[in-house]
């Protein structure tokens, strides 16, 4: 299994699912620019949209793109920022700083 970062926000009824579509497509381009990583979609489900970002080189490049265009699109605070290590299919959170309990897709 390939690592990943995989970006998290909780959703509810009355969430605005365009505007976490418009974050997905905003990853999109910003790695269609580069060879850091690559945007491989998103799920829906259990009250959170997830958006999967492919690591293609190291994990600091593709997140410092993550945040920066997270901050562009004014949604990094919302957002939950995870690593997926391939090789041992553990999950750590790298954002926010004070991220409590176990991460769930």
């Amino acid at each position: 299994m390939a690592n990943k970062v995989i970006v998290q926000f909780k959703t509810d009824a009355s969430s605005d699912l365009d505007r976490l579509f418009h974050v997905e497509e905003t990853l999109f381009q910003a790695f269609s620019q580069c060879n850091d990583g690559f945007v491989d979609g998103h799920d829906i489900g259990q009250g959170k949209f997830n958006i999967f970002i492919h690591v293609q080189s190291s994990w600091a490049s593709v997140l410092e793109r993550v945040e920066a265009f997270l901050k562009l699109r004014g949604v990094l605070e919302e957002a939950v920022i995870v690593k997926f290590q391939g090789k041992t299919e553990r999950y750590q959170v790298v954002r926010p700083a004070t991220y409590d309990g176990e991460f769930a897709l």
